[in-house]
C-alpha cells in the first residue's frame, strides 16, 4: 500500500471524527459550557475504569454488527437504512425462541435462539428488498417505514400477547439455557458476544476479499453495468446484501436479549441500528475500522451520562456529534480532495 492509498483510507475518517468533535465543542462554548470539562467527563465515563470499559464494549457490540449489516449492503451499492427495524425484530425472534423452546442443552439453545433472531431480521428485510430489486420501489422510504412498523409492532407484542409478569411492558425472562455465558462477571458482565464480533469481522473480511462471491458483490457496487455485461447477476447480489444485512442486524438484536437483558422490553434499543450507519460509511466497509468506530460510538453512549452529571452538558450532545459526523461523511469527497491538494499537489502526485 503506497502513501496515497494509506492516506485515502486512514486520514479522511480521522479528520471527519475530529471535525465532528470540534464543531460540537464550538457549540458547547456558544451555549456557555466548557468543552474540555465535558470531553474529560465523557472520556472518564467511557474508559476511566474497568466498569466503564466493559460498559463501552457492551454498547459497541450491537453497533458494530449493525455497521457490518450496513457495510454489506453498501459494498453492493445500496443503502440499508432499515437496520434498526431488523435489529428489533431479530431481538423478538430470539426472545420467542429463548422463552418457548424447551428441553435443549445450553449451547444448542443459544444457537437456535440466535438463528431465530437472524431469520427474523432477514425476513423483516425481505419485503422492502424484493420491492426494490423486482419493482424498483424506493428502498429508503420502504426501509424507514419498516423501521417504524417494527417499533410499533414491538410495543404491541410486549404490551399484549407476549407480555410477561413484570409491570413494565416486556416479555417473560428467557430460559437460563438460552443466556450467553459470561467471560467476565466483575466489575461488569461481559459475554462471549465480544469475541463473536471479532469472528464476524474476520468472516466479513474474508468473504469480501478472498472469495469470488465477495469480488462479484463488490463489482456490482462499483459498476453494475459492467458487472451485468460480464454475466454477474446483479439482482441476486443486491438481494443477498440486503437480506444478509438483515440477518446480521437480527444477530445484533439477539445479543441484546440473550446476553444483556435476558428478556425483551419496549425501547430496548436506543438506536444501535442507526449508529451503525455512519460507522459503516466512514469505514468504507472495512470491518476492522468499523470495530474501532463502534468502540468510539459505544464510548459516547457509555460516557454521556457521566458527562451530564459531572460537566452539566446534556447527554443529547452525543446525538449532535453523531449528526455532525453524518453531515461530514456526506462531504468526505471535499475532505479527500483537500487532503490530496495539501499533501500531493493539485494533480495528486505519486505515492
Amino acid at each position: 500500500m503506497d502513501k496515497k492509498q494509506l492516506t485515502d483510507r486512514i486520514l479522511p475518517p480521522v479528520l471527519l471524527v475530529i471535525s465532528s468533535f470540534g464543531v460540537a465543542a464550538l457549540l458547547m462554548l456558544v451555549i456557555g459550557f466548557n468543552p474540555f470539562s465535558a470531553y474529560k467527563a465523557l472520556l472518564e465515563g467511557a474508559f476511566g475504569s474497568g466498569f466503564a470499559v466493559i460498559t463501552t464494549i457492551n454498547k459497541s457490540i450491537p453497533i458494530c454488527i449493525a455497521a457490518f449489516a450496513v457495510g454489506l449492503a453498501a459494498k453492493a451499492g445500496v443503502f440499508n437504512i432499515g437496520v434498526e427495524g431488523q435489529l428489533v425484530m431479530g431481538a423478538f425472534g430470539s426472545a420467542v425462541a429463548g422463552i418457548y423452546i424447551t428441553g435443549l442443552p445450553a449451547p444448542l439453545h443459544i444457537l437456535v435462539s440466535m438463528l431465530a433472531g437472524a431469520a427474523a431480521g432477514g425476513m423483516w428485510a425481505l419485503l422492502p428488498s424484493l420491492l426494490y430489486v423486482k419493482k424498483g420501489t424506493n428502498l429508503i422510504v420502504s426501509a424507514i417505514l419498516c423501521n417504524n412498523m417494527a417499533a410499533l409492532l414491538l410495543t404491541y407484542l410486549v404490551v399484549g400477547p407476549f407480555k410477561g409478569e413484570q409491570a413494565i411492558p416486556s416479555t417473560a425472562m428467557i430460559q437460563a439455557t438460552a443466556e450467553l455465558p459470561a467471560l467476565i462477571e466483575r466489575p461488569a458482565r461481559l459475554t462471549i458476544a465480544a469475541p463473536l464480533v471479532l469472528v464476524l469481522g474476520i468472516i466479513y473480511y474474508f468473504y469480501m476479499q478472498r472469495t469470488v462471491s465477495g469480488y462479484e458483490l463488490r463489482a456490482v457496487g462499483q459498476n453494475p453495468v459492467a458487472a451485468r455485461f460480464v454475466g454477474i447477476r446483479n439482482e441476486r447480489y443486491l438481494l443477498f446484501s440486503l437480506v444478509g444485512g438483515g440477518m446480521l442486524a437480527g444477530i445484533a438484536g439477539s445479543i441484546e436479549v440473550l446476553g444483556n437483558y435476558h428478556q425483551l422490553f419496549d425501547g430496548f434499543s436506543p438506536g444501535y441500528g442507526f449508529d451503525g450507519i455512519p460507522i459503516a460509511l466512514i469505514a468504507n466497509g472495512n470491518p476492522f475500522i468499523m470495530m474501532l468506530g463502534s468502540l468510539l460510538f459505544g464510548g459516547l453512549r457509555a460516557g454521556s451520562q457521566n458527562m451530564q452529571m459531572m460537566a452539566g452538558v446534556k447527554k443529547e450532545i452525543v446525538t449532535v456529534i453523531q449528526g455532525l459526523l453524518i453531515v461530514f461523511i456526506a462531504m468526505q469527497y471535499l475532505f479527500r480532495s483537500g487532503v490530496h491538494k495539501c499533501l500531493f499537489g493539485r494533480k495528486g502526485g505519486k505515492g
